[in-house]
């Protein structure tokens, strides 16, 4: 599936990022949201699917550094990092 821009009408201001690993034993969901203390990221894992997400606010460097370090460890990310880095720096409506 090709990546490109949000029809404005489905804009949330939220972005779903899917971290995929081998077999799905170690697969993550990311939600972002632009913070004014940087990036709010609410993240579901294997260890909390029925619970509810583990939430935090990071800044938009600790956030693409992570999603790097993923993509180095041979796991795949959907949609890629340039993706979220253009989100990141994008102008909310």
């Amino acid at each position: 599936m090709p990546n490109g821009p949000v029809p404005e009408e489905m804009e949330t201001g939220e972005l779903a990022v899917h971290i995929v690993s081998d077999k799905g034993a170690k697969d993550h969901v990311l939600l972002l949201a632009r913070d004014p203390a940087g990036v709010r990221v609410r993240e579901w894992h294997s260890g909390n699917w029925s619970t509810g997400p583990d939430e935090s606010v990071v800044s938009a460097n600790a956030l693409l550094t992570r999603l790097e370090g993923v993509v180095r460890n041979r796991q795949r990310i959907e949609p890629d990092v340039r993706t979220v880095r253009s989100w990141l720096t994008a102008t909310p409506h």
